[in-house]
């Protein structure tokens, strides 16, 4: 039996030039905005002046905080919330990468309901409307222009914590493949090996729904072909690479992630590795446990990319598209000790929300088998 509730409310605008359109967007959710994004990106290449010129081209008055660091933490959010605050900001725009991205939905938020950042963590959901939110993506990975999540770390704790529910989703989302020129080789591998991970997890989830699948097999399908040359920095390439992103963006709202995303976010908090490199690391030892859970789903996904009867199966796919991005293979090679693999299996069993949508019973030995097998 088919059941499955969508709810998507976000606008998208997706193409070449797509970030002219921000002025035309803006319209009608206030007059008073506050700019959200990194430290350098936007400064360095000139888009803070280009969408700063086109909200006051519609009479918006423009305050902005751009000091969200990667992998941003709650006092972060704090700043930008009190931010908004100092602005009367009535709607945000984020222009980043997905921690930026994260960042302004959460500082939405604390500024719109009040309280702290803490107050909303998992297993929370957030509900009530917040202030309108423009998300404009400059990487081809979280998909958080199009998802309910915001992840954070809490830098007491030292893990990775989430901000939810359907309240999140952004009001307008403009996706312009052109701002992509300016990834670097690394970020942009990183960053579309993300895509994969939220494409592949959600398709090998038991929250999985035929919507789901459709939107994870399309995207893993793309990422398959276009990650190896959109990091030679192929415009084309890095457009279906955003394609991909904002399709596994709308699967990862049905299904939540998983194993990478679980084993994953050790490998960030502790080493500071990059959040789509740290997933990537992990799946290839998920997918032994996909492959033995899942057989059918298994040879449905190779067969829809197809690479029906390709021999290693999952688990050398995509090993073998880490190696045509030039990404690490193993934890080893990242200088990880063999004696961490114990701390980081117990770490990783801190995240049952991810660990709870695997497609089997996950326990402590699945942890440092998985490990095992990607050191």
């Amino acid at each position: 039996m088919i059941s499955f509730t969508h709810f998507h409310p976000t606008r998208v605008l997706f193409g070449r030039g797509a970030l002219k359109e921000l002025g035309k967007a803006s319209e009608g959710l206030g007059r008073r905005a506050l700019v959200v994004t990194g430290r350098t990106f936007a400064v360095k290449h000139g888009y803070l002046d280009l969408i700063r010129k086109q909200l006051e081209e519609k009479g918006v008055q423009v305050a902005s905080f751009s000091d969200v660091e990667p992998n941003p933490t709650l006092s972060t959010v704090m700043r930008c919330a009190e931010a908004a605050q100092r602005a009367s900001a009535d709607f945000f725009v984020a222009f980043g990468g997905g921690s930026v991205l994260d960042t302004a939905k959460a500082a939405n938020v604390v500024y719109t309901l009040g309280g702290r950042v803490e107050d909303y963590l998992y297993p929370k959901t957030v509900s009530g409307e917040l202030r309108p939110l423009i998300a404009i993506p400059t990487t081809h990975g979280t998909g958080s222009e199009v998802t309910k999540y915001a992840v954070l770390v809490d830098e007491k704790a030292k893990m990775k914590v989430t901000v939810s529910g359907e309240a999140l989703y952004p009001t307008v989302a403009l996706l312009d493949p052109e701002v992509l020129v300016h990834l670097p080789r690394d970020q942009a591998a990183a960053t579309g090996l993300d895509a994969l991970s939220h494409a592949v997890e959600a398709y090998f989830s038991r929250r999985a729904t035929p919507l789901s699948d459709m939107f994870a097999l399309e995207a893993s399908r793309i990422a398959a072909r276009y990650l190896p040359c959109a990091v030679e920095g192929i415009l084309e390439c890095r457009e279906w690479l955003l394609y991909a992103s904002l399709l596994a963006g709308y699967a990862i709202n049905f299904t939540g992630t998983n194993v990478g995303h679980g084993l994953g976010y050790p490998l960030t908090t502790r080493y500071n590795l990059p959040h789509g490199l740290a997933n990537a690391m992990i799946l290839p030892g998920a997918a032994v446990y996909y492959e033995a859970y899942m057989p059918g789903r298994v040879e449905t996904y190779l067969e829809y990319l197809g690479l029906k009867g390709m021999l290693g199966g999952l688990r050398e796919l995509l090993t073998e598209l880490k190696r045509l991005v030039g990404a690490p293979l193993r934890l080893r090679e990242l200088g990880i000790s063999e004696r961490d693999l114990e701390s980081l299996a117990s770490e990783g069993l801190r995240y049952q929300r991810n660990l709870q949508n695997s497609p089997f019973d996950f326990r402590e030995e699945h942890a440092k088998r998985i490990l095992e097998i990607v050191y």
